[in-house]
């Protein structure tokens, strides 16, 4: 049996953690503060990019397909905020 080791300082470990944060931040201001699109927008993004690279490392298809689509959908909302007729 193969024994792992949690290794939290390790800069793949700590950039997954830093991206699930900020999606997790993006997700609460979606419902408590749902006038503040772009900001949850942008963080969402952010956190999506740190993801797919914590999943390139790990060249984890399925992890790298789930956060290419949360990143094209956070830019299309970045992308509606600033062309909405109401923006």
């Amino acid at each position: 049996m193969d024994s792992y080791s949690w290794n939290l300082t390790s800069p793949e470990q700590l950039l997954s953690l830093l991206g699930s944060v900020v999606i997790l931040i993006a997700y609460y201001l979606t419902v408590s503060k749902p006038h503040k699109k772009l900001l949850y927008f942008s963080l969402s993004l952010l956190g999506g990019v740190a993801l797919f690279f914590v999943a390139l490392i790990y060249h984890n298809l399925g992890f790298m397909f789930l956060e290419i689509s949360w990143i094209t959908i956070n830019a299309w909302g970045i992308w509606r905020v600033y062309h909405s007729p109401n923006a």
